[in-house]
């Protein structure tokens, strides 16, 4: 029954979400082709701008390719993944986001979020960022998206999808064009 319902709140934020960003979404469909007139420049070792003017570099995609890769084991709630690397289990601890728990309003939504990210045991890219109070790893974790042909932070993606607040003070470590907003 609780899963019923955790769907039935996740469609209902699906359709409020989308329209409240119909506008939004529409002008995202020009995107694709300022990302394959990004993507042109990018092959030739040369950084360029989108829309909102953050530089996108093939040497940020670069450093992703040499994160160690893991593989998502479980997730536990919207900002906790239990994850194998080199045979030993994990948990990790998504860097510098705020999510609700499991009992908590909207909990059972922020988890599903990250299902739907990361879920079905995907191979993510690791970038650690050291432990927190609990002795549990904190970090970023990137999916690739085959699609756009580009690494997604997960953490960010939480955040912008609605799943997750930011934890400002906790972004201090991150260079500036890593910084989570929100």
């Amino acid at each position: 029954m609780e899963l019923v319902i955790g769907l039935f709140f996740l469609a209902l934020f699906g359709f409020v979400f989308i329209g409240r960003h119909r506008k939004s979404l529409s002008v995202d469909k020009n995107r694709e082709k300022r990302e394959q007139h990004s993507e042109s420049h990018q092959s030739t070792g040369m950084n360029t701008s989108d829309q909102g003017g953050q530089l996108l570099s093939t040497q940020y995609a670069r450093e992703i390719e040499k994160l160690p890769s893991v593989i998502v084991e479980n997730i536990i709630d919207g900002e906790t993944v239990e994850i194998i690397c080199n045979e030993v289990k994990e948990q990790i601890r998504l860097d510098a986001i705020d999510c609700p728990k499991d009992g908590q309003a909207w909990g059972h939504i922020a988890t599903m979020g990250l299902i739907r990210l990361i879920g079905g045991r995907k191979k993510v890219k690791l970038q650690r960022h050291g432990t927190d109070m609990y002795g549990r790893t904190t970090g970023t974790l990137f999916v690739y998206v085959p699609e756009k042909k580009s690494w997604l932070n997960v953490n960010k993606s939480m955040v912008t999808l609605g799943y997750a607040g930011t934890i400002p003070s906790a972004c201090n470590h991150l260079e500036p064009q890593r910084k989570i907003s929100g």
